[in-house]
This record gives structure tokens, C-alpha cells and sequence, in this order.
């Protein structure tokens, strides 16, 4: 008796497609964009609006590509995957580039965006039990290789980190700390200034969280005075480091010159202990002024005292200190190589060299720390007779810089360094809470590098339309999220528990960590498979067994254990000779 032979009808990879699928729909993300963003009558395939859009972001957050045009054959691929998840007949073209296009012109209605914003936001806290007391504010820029538009379009030349020779558009987001998990963002032109930014972002804030009772935190460009008696002004609070604009240089010399005389206390901020064995270390030291502000919010005069907290960070000073022996050793080395004498270098005069000992001064800001002196010494050389020239004695001279460190002013200004004041309305806030309430910022930035690099891939924009760039950035602003949310839960559970993890590094399985990144802990899920053989006319569906490690994950993230196993009993629609198709 022969034994029939499996015919391989198709493999798809799943990897994290499922972990991504149950993310969004614990958020309700197709839900609520189905309220906000109802199909319109020519609206073809069974997929929904929010459907479509949760696959294309587990498309993004799986591959690390936003291009619209790869999604349908990604998802003609993966068919069968989708099909489970979706729990519906789905086909490549409810996934056409110009669907994805529709949905990126439809995403930035005020109208609709943001009361499906807060709705998210309210949802995303209920389910979660997040904390919603404190934000970070920031703005960046992404760049793009399409010409400017007009004078009125978001692609504006302006200062960027990244590339000031190509337009730019500016994003601005508040995130929720301490996960880091944006809850509110706003796209301008890229010409924009950031400092009228960060009352509307705070507005949006209010509007999903009520006013009153939270704190907000953001760079110097937060600290404008109409933004922080506007938060005054709704009973929340702020902590920001004020710039030169809002506390002088010569103020803050002042308060330094008071604590160096004497005149001044200053409290220490330790760093928190892993283990009571450890010795304490010192981080930073401070001490408090108090300044009576007053500014006018919606021509109403707001009123309020503010804390003003002097720090010295160790770490920021001892960073600055070698940046200023580098200037003073760059600065000392050129000066005194403007003597030497090479071949092709022109001979200096002493005044020529007085004014190249100034520029070079001048350039690494080594005045008053360095004196410089032009010596020059003559020398007398007899230049024998030679054809009718008689013998002759020359004079010659030679110019030389000596440079001599002025200890005395460079120590006074190593004690200048380190040196940043914050302003805080919350007058119950320690040093410490300010010190490591300001130190968190970093949190935001790691939101724009995965925004701005992998996996989000913003940048470059391969968009034209400049509403549809705005859209895209909207979009991935829901994929920031789902990693946050994915990172932080996975800590919780282990800060919880006390037990690191193992397994995630490749070719490290001893490897413990307990603050796996969301990249890392979706890389564990690579490589699992969907395939469907057809044996004597029946078809069955075969799935890749799950690690002892992928079992842990889905019980850290509270997932149903057969997550995966669900795509292997679910009943196709279509008949195994279909599904071999190309």
C-alpha cells in the first residue's frame, strides 16, 4: 500500500506578525479609527479602514519599510497569516498603494485625528494602568529630498541636526513618562520655532487628561515665559532648564561666586543605591532661588512664584573641563607652531604674528586663559664674498610665541562649569526629583531615533504630496507607540518579578537582561513559520513549535498561550489550489 505524498501547497513566515496583530487590537486601534474614519460607499474588500491600517503597521513594525508600494505584494506573501488575524477573506488589493495614499490624506482632519487621538490616549491608560501625572516635551526635524512647494507648505529650509541644505518638516510630540510612548503630536512647516509649539501640545495633553495636577518637562525651548504661565494658568505644573534668555549668564556667575565665597550652602544628590553595600556617589549638588513671574494668559494677568534650582552636574563638568584643556592644548600648539620654519609656509612678521596669536585666541576661546608674548631674537651671519659682492654681515630675526596658562582665571572658570538652572512651579519638588526628573529627557530622544532611523524609517520621505507626509508621520506615531508599549510592559513584569531574562542575545544564551528593548524582544519571534501541505486531498496547516523563551514572552505580555497555534485551525476561505498561486 503507497503512501500518499504531501504536495507543499505554501509557507508564509509569521515571525511577529501575531504579537504585533494582538498589540493593536488590545489598544483598540482598528476600532477606533472605524469610529472616526467610517468606510465611504466605494470602499471595496471586507478589510475595514482600521484593519487595513493595523496591517500596514504590522507590516512597518515587522520589516522596518513604509514605502507604500510594498505593502500589497507583502501582503500577497503573507495572505494566509492575514486571513487569520483578520478572521475575514482578505485580498492583495485591499492593500493598493493608492488606498494607503487615500488613508494618509484622510489622517490629518483636525476634525477627526484628534478625537481619535484622545480616545486612543484614554483607552491606552485604562487597559494598561498607566500613570498619566507626567510628559516630556520635544520637538525634531525630518528631512526630505522633494523641492519646497511654497512659502505655506511644511517643507521649509530651516536649523536642522541632520541636514540644513534639504527641506524640512518639523514634528513636535508629548510622551508619557516614563515609558516614553507619544501621546500627541503635531506636524509644522520646517521653518517653524519650537517655543510656540509647546502650548498646543500641552492642550492636546489636557484634552485627554484633564488640567491640573501634572507636570510637563522639556528642553530650554520649553521655558518661554507664555508657555509656562500657561500651565500656571491650568493648575499644572513645569520643570525646564531656563536659557540665558530667562536667567542671565551674569546672574548665574553671581549665585556661583556667592557659593564659592561662602556665602552659599549646597545640597548633594546622590545616585540611587542597586545595593545597600555599594558607597554612595555623588551625581550633582544645588541650591534654590525664588522669583516672583507674572505674564498675561487670554488677557489675564497669571501670577505665580517660581523655584529656581542652580546644579552643578559632576559628570557635565568634568565633560566640560576636558573640553576646555583640549581648547587651551589646541590653542597653545597652534600658537606656537606659527614660528616654525617649512618650506612653502611664508615667514611671519612679529605684527603678522600678533594678529594670528589673536585669531587663534579668539577662535578656541582661550582669552584671559592663555597670555601669549612675541619674543623675537636677532642673530648676526657673515655671508662670504661670492663673484663681485663684497663680504657682508646680515642681521636676521627670528619670531617666536611663549605661551604661559593663566592657572588662577583657569581655575575660576572650571568652577563656572557645570552650571544649569531649571525652573520649577511645583515649590514641594526636591533637588534630587528635579536633578532626575530632567535626566529622563533622554527618553525622548530614543522616540525620535526610532522614528527618524530603524525600525520607522521616516526618514528619507519617499512622498511628495505634502499632506500625505504628514499622514505618514501620524502613522508611525501609532508605531512608536506599540513598541513603547510592547518595551514597557516586558520591564514591568520583570522589575515585578525580579527575575532577569535570558535568551534574547544571539550567541549568548547565559545573557540575562530586565530592560529588553521592543526590537530585541520582537527579534525573538523571528522565524516562525506557516505552512500548508495538502495530504490525499485534505489540507493541513502546519506551524513552527514555540520556544520555551517565545512561551515567556506571550505570558509577560499576558497574550493567550495559542496565539500562534490559532492560525494553524483557522478555516480558509480558499481552496489549496488558489492559495499555490503565485
Amino acid at each position: 500500500m503507497s503512501t500518499p505524498t504531501p504536495q507543499l501547497i505554501r509557507v508564509e513566515r509569521v515571525d511577529d506578525l501575531p504579537v504585533l496583530w494582538a498589540c493593536l487590537h488590545r489598544m483598540g486601534v482598528a476600532e477606533l479609527l472605524d469610529r472616526r474614519y467610517p468606510k465611504h460607499h466605494l470602499w471595496l474588500g471586507e478589510p475595514s479602514f482600521g484593519e487595513v491600517v493595523c496591517v500596514w503597521l504590522c507590516f512597518i513594525l515587522s520589516r522596518g519599510d513604509h514605502r507604500l508600494s510594498q505593502l500589497q505584494p507583502w501582503a500577497k506573501q503573507n495572505l494566509l497569516t492575514l486571513e487569520a488575524l483578520l478572521g475575514k477573506t482578505v485580498r492583495p488589493l485591499d492593500f493598493q498603494d493608492d488606498r494607503l495614499a487615500d488613508i494618509l490624506s484622510a489622517f490629518p482632519q483636525a476634525e477627526t485625528w484628534l478625537p481619535f487621538e484622545t480616545e486612543l490616549n484614554q483607552r491606552s491608560l485604562r487597559v494598561y494602568d498607566l500613570n498619566a501625572l507626567r510628559f516630556r516635551l520635544d520637538s525634531t526635524t525630518a528631512n526630505s529630498h522633494v523641492d519646497v512647494v511654497s512659502e505655506e507648505g511644511l517643507l521649509q529650509f530651516g536649523h536642522s541636526k541632520d541636514n540644513d541644505d534639504l527641506p524640512q518638516l518639523k514634528v513636535a510630540a508629548a510622551v508619557l513618562d516614563p515609558l516614553g510612548m507619544p501621546i500627541a503630536t503635531l506636524v509644522v512647516p520646517g521653518n517653524s520655532a519650537d517655543d510656540p509649539l509647546y502650548v498646543p501640545l500641552a492642550q492636546q495633553v489636557q484634552q485627554a487628561f484633564g488640567k491640573g495636577g501634572k507636570t510637563y518637562i522639556g528642553d530650554c525651548k520649553m521655558a518661554a515665559l507664555a508657555t509656562r504661565a500657561y500651565l500656571v494658568s491650568t493648575g499644572d505644573h513645569y520643570l525646564c532648564p531656563l536659557s540665558e534668555k530667562q536667567f542671565s549668564r551674569e546672574q548665574r556667575l553671581e549665585l556661583i561666586r556667592r557659593l564659592r565665597q561662602g556665602q552659599q550652602a549646597v545640597q548633594p544628590v546622590y545616585r540611587p543605591k542597586d545595593d545597600l553595600e555599594d558607597e554612595e556617589e555623588l551625581v550633582a549638588e544645588g541650591f534654590a532661588v525664588e522669583a516672583t513671574l507674572e505674564a498675561k494668559v487670554a488677557d489675564k494677568a497669571v501670577r505665580w512664584k517660581e523655584r529656581r534650582w542652580v546644579v552643578r552636574s559632576l559628570a557635565f563638568a568634568q565633560g566640560q573641563e576636558k573640553q576646555l584643556e583640549r581648547r587651551l592644548g589646541q590653542a597653545q600648539e597652534e600658537m606656537e607652531r606659527l614660528g616654525e620654519r617649512k618650506q612653502g609656509k611664508p615667514v611671519l612678521s612679529a605684527a603678522e604674528m600678533e594678529q594670528a596669536v589673536a585669531a587663534i585666541l579668539a577662535k578656541h576661546r582661550a582669552e584671559g586663559l592663555l597670555s601669549a608674548a612675541v619674543r623675537t631674537t636677532r642673530q648676526e651671519r657673515t655671508r662670504r664674498r661670492y663673484g663681485n659682492r663684497p663680504e657682508r654681515v646680515m642681521v636676521e630675526e627670528e619670531h617666536r610665541v611663549r605661551v604661559v596658562r593663566q592657572e588662577e582665571a583657569i581655575a575660576e572658570a572650571k568652577g563656572e562649569l557645570g552650571w544649569q538652572v531649571y525652573g520649577v512651579n511645583d515649590l514641594g519638588l526636591s533637588l534630587a526629583a528635579v536633578v532626575w526628573g530632567y535626566r529622563d529627557q533622554y527618553q525622548v530622544e530614543k522616540g525620535w531615533s526610532r522614528l527618524k532611523g530603524q525600525p520607522l524609517s521616516l526618514t528619507p520621505m519617499y512622498l511628495k504630496d505634502e499632506r500625505r507626509m504628514e499622514g505618514l508621520v501620524l502613522l508611525l506615531s501609532l508605531a512608536l507607540r506599540v513598541l513603547t508599549l510592547v518595551q514597557w510592559t516586558v520591564r514591568r513584569k520583570l522589575q515585578q518579578s525580579g527575575e532577569p531574562l535570558r535568551g534574547l542575545y544571539p550567541g549568548q544564551p547565559g545573557r540575562k537582561t530586565s530592560s529588553p528593548s521592543a526590537e530585541l524582544l520582537l527579534t525573538a519571534f523571528k522565524g516562525i513559520s506557516l505552512t500548508v501541505v495538502a495530504v490525499a486531498g485534505h489540507l493541513t496547516v502546519l506551524l513552527t513549535p514555540l520556544t520555551v523563551l517565545q512561551q515567556k514572552l506571550l505570558a509577560l505580555w499576558d497574550f493567550p498561550a495559542d496565539l500562534y497555534q490559532r492560525l494553524a485551525t483557522f478555516r480558509f476561505s480558499q481552496p489549496p489550489l488558489v492559495l499555490s498561486e503565485p
